[in-house]
């Protein structure tokens, strides 16, 4: 979502789940200088907004945190449950 603030604009994060989120991006002369600002700063684009990098590493976190919980549980696990037991917290890079 673009937020528009005496003719500057911003992308407005979308999730704002991170206590640290920065619920919009920098101030822009145009809507095409806010996404590419966001752009630049790495938000996520989910396709139905923007989600800064705190809230995506929140999110990220979250999901590592339940799949421990799943594995921990006792009962026996179906291979087909959609799970992916090499699920890692971040993505790995090659520089």
């Amino acid at each position: 979502m673009i937020l528009q603030k005496n003719d500057q604009y911003a992308v407005e994060c979308q999730t704002k789940v991170s206590q640290r989120c920065l619920q919009n991006g920098e101030y822009c002369d145009s809507e095409e200088d806010a996404v590419l600002w966001v752009e630049y700063e790495c938000w996520i684009n989910s396709g139905e907004g923007w989600i800064c990098t705190t809230c995506h590493e929140k999110i990220m976190n979250n999901l590592v945190k339940k799949r421990y919980q799943k594995e921990a549980e006792p009962k026996k696990r179906d291979p087909d449950d959609g799970l992916n037991s090499d699920l890692e917290k971040g993505i790995d890079t090659v520089l």
